[in-house]
């Protein structure tokens, strides 16, 4: 059996048998055509069987390198050489079955289809044992199912949800609490800049108004001035009347003077 490679992949079956006509006596002949998810590698290929041996060197000289033009004018040499499985596959015929389109005559499904039609006779008939039957079939079930096995496993299984739900609620009390502190320690350090800002306001203002009271409170020229004129007289007074206190009979003449200088001071 022999294999032709690299034939174009636009080839037909007919126009191959007709390129490669006359073929020597074969008892297989197969073409495959380009499968195109190979691309660019796109090529057809064919399988010969010939019966005699010898007629393969012959075919060889002839066909391998020989080259095929494709509708569009580009030339495929191809390629002969031994097929890679040299078995030829056989077509088998396919038979027709012969239970197709028997089933109605199967004893099987007769027997099932009598039982069917019973139960629904049944169904329709006494609507109350089928209850009755129903009830007991159910208390049967959980009879059965509710067996002290069952129970410690049931029991167990609880038990490990309820330990798994109280650890993740305390798991979330935590993460509830560690939230709620930081909160607090956020708030309090929000405060606390508050409260310094406030303070260091207050002590500006209070630097502010201490500035604006010695402003207001500096004295002038002229009232600096009178001041002191004011403290000279009142010193001229008091060393005049030390003169008359120590002279004799200077009662009326001291208390005349002391008026005299006060109507001054009032009238300046």
């Amino acid at each position: 059996q022999v294999v032709i490679r690299r034939l174009p992949p636009c080839l037909t079956k007919e126009q191959l048998e007709e390129q490669l006509h006359p073929l020597p006596a074969h008892d297989y002949f197969e073409f495959c055509t380009a499968d195109p998810s190979l691309y660019p590698h796109l090529y057809s290929r064919a399988y010969i069987n010939f019966r005699n041996p010898e007629d393969i060197l012959l075919f060889r000289d002839r066909f391998d390198g020989y080259v095929f033009i494709d509708n569009k004018g580009l030339e495929y040499p191809a390629v002969v050489e031994f097929a890679p499985f040299q078995k030829i596959s056989k077509k088998k015929l396919k038979k027709k079955d012969a239970k197709a389109g028997s089933i109605e005559d199967d004893p099987e499904y007769r027997k099932f289809l009598e039982s069917y039609c019973a139960d629904e006779e049944k169904i329709c008939a006494n609507p109350e044992i089928l209850l009755g039957e129903i009830e007991a079939k159910t208390r049967e079930l959980i009879a059965r199912r509710t067996t002290p096995l069952l129970e410690y496993i049931k029991n167990r299984k609880l038990e490990k949800q309820r330990i798994r739900e109280e650890k993740r609620e305390e798991r979330r009390r935590r993460e509830l609490e560690k939230k709620r502190l930081r909160e607090e320690e956020k708030r309090k350090r929000r405060e606390e800049e508050r409260r310094k800002r406030k303070e260091v306001e207050k002590q500006k203002k209070m630097s502010e108004k201490e500035i604006r009271i010695k402003l207001l409170k500096k004295p002038e020229k002229g009232d600096e001035l009178a001041s002191e004129k004011h403290k000279e007289k009142g010193e001229e007074a008091d060393m005049e009347e030390n003169k008359w206190d120590k002279s004799p009979g200077s009662g009326s003449i001291k208390s005349k003077s002391l008026e005299a200088s006060l109507k001054e001071l009032k009238e300046k």
